[in-house]
């Protein structure tokens, strides 16, 4: 273990409190069940202090080195931060995972992939779009040695066996699975924007490649089962936040097309991923629109995590997450909903709150204001 590493470790040991993170943990749980809460669980996301006690790896550097992966996993994640969790008292989950982006089942299937300065990989197209589709068709779903599947092994195995050695935090810090996107997210990473054509000209193709894709995802969340620490008990963890059910799915790219086109063309193969791993959420950037509806239609969706909620009317999301008892996740709301407590008339229980602050202080300014105004509610009630 390098000295760095082994120096934030050892930080961590002093500053953690394991009474907080459990008392989170079981809010987080409540609230997900949809059960009466003291208070809706909330997360701070900001950047690091302007004098941190730990700087995270350039990224590149991070892609061949999994201690310097997990370092950052626990510097700053998402807008999070393991390493000053101490400053604040909200209730991040401890997690760290194999970060290689979106491009890991894709990377599966041939597509080329590239990682340029301190940006994430991404899948660099071409234009033989019926050739990539052929080869979709053509690979074994569960061969799980190819691409960037195997990179994903060893860096999980070694976070496996670097927490081991401190018994302070193993039982603690959740090892979670990567992001493995969602079958059709896959495919338009591999295929380019040309995807949206063959759903209506190549049918047939689509929902057999979407199936192989379906096929892998599984296969490789259940290979990697020996070294993820998360989800055992219903609830995983994914972005820094938690959910009910054991993994989440991405679907970004389905937005552009018609909820009609999800339900009849997609959303099987989500559904049939989903109930293979045990049941979980969806996630989806922008204004999800009629598609919100219809992911809650899906028979083993637990949860729906929003990229971007400041662009969805929560108010309607909320009632219809509500007659299914699938949490929002990510839910962000102005910062006088907050100090007011009236956040939790809006929203008794069933969420999962983010604030966005530009700095430690202000954010924790913020949650010790909501804290307090969730006390005098208490009191009140």
């Amino acid at each position: 273990m390098n000295a760095r590493l082994e120096a934030l470790l050892e930080h961590l040991v002093r500053t953690i409190n394991r009474g907080r993170i459990r008392e989170s943990e079981q809010r987080s749980r409540m609230a997900l069940q949809w059960q009466p809460v003291d208070r809706l669980p909330i997360i701070l996301s900001c950047p690091l202090p302007q004098e941190p006690l730990f700087q995270p790896y350039p990224v590149a550097e991070t892609f061949s080195d999994p201690e310097k992966m997990l370092t950052n996993e626990l510097v700053h994640a998402f807008g999070t931060s393991i390493a000053h969790h101490y400053l604040v008292r909200d209730d991040l989950p401890l997690t760290v995972r194999a970060n290689f982006g979106t491009v890991v089942v894709a990377s599966m299937y041939g597509a080329p992939v590239r990682q340029v300065g301190e940006n994430p990989p991404w899948i660099v197209h071409t234009d033989d779009h019926a050739i990539l589709l052929g080869d979709v068709l053509n690979q074994d779903p569960h061969d799980l040695a190819r691409g960037w599947a195997p990179r994903v092994v060893e860096t999980m195995q070694a976070y496996h066996e670097t927490l081991s050695q401190v018994p302070e935090l193993r039982d603690l810090i959740r090892v979670v699975l990567p992001d493995l996107q969602g079958p059709f997210d896959s495919l338009e990473l591999i295929l380019g924007s040309g995807v949206y054509a063959d759903l209506v000209e190549e049918e047939d193709k689509v929902d057999a490649a979407l199936d192989a894709i379906s096929k892998t995802q599984v296969a490789l969340a259940h290979h990697l089962e020996p070294w993820v620490t998360d989800g055992r008990d219903g609830i995983s963890h994914q972005h820094a936040v938690p959910l009910r059910g054991r993994i989440l799915l991405r679907d970004d790219s389905v937005l552009m097309m018609s909820p009609s086109m999800y339900r009849d063309q997609v959303a099987p193969h989500d559904d049939r991923v989903l109930g293979a791993l045990g049941g979980g959420g969806i996630h989806s950037c922008g204004n999800l629109g009629g598609h919100a509806s219809v992911f809650l239609e899906l028979l083993h969706i637990q949860s729906l995590d929003l990229g971007q909620p400041e662009m969805n009317d929560l108010g309607a999301i909320y009632a219809l997450a509500q007659e299914r008892h699938a949490p929002l996740i990510r839910v962000v709301v102005p910062e006088e909903e907050l100090l007011s407590g009236a956040v939790l008339d809006r929203f008794p229980t069933g969420v999962v709150l983010c604030h966005r602050a530009d700095s430690w202080e202000e954010g924790g300014r913020v949650i010790d204001g909501y804290i307090a105004a969730a006390e005098k509610r208490a009191v009140r009630v």
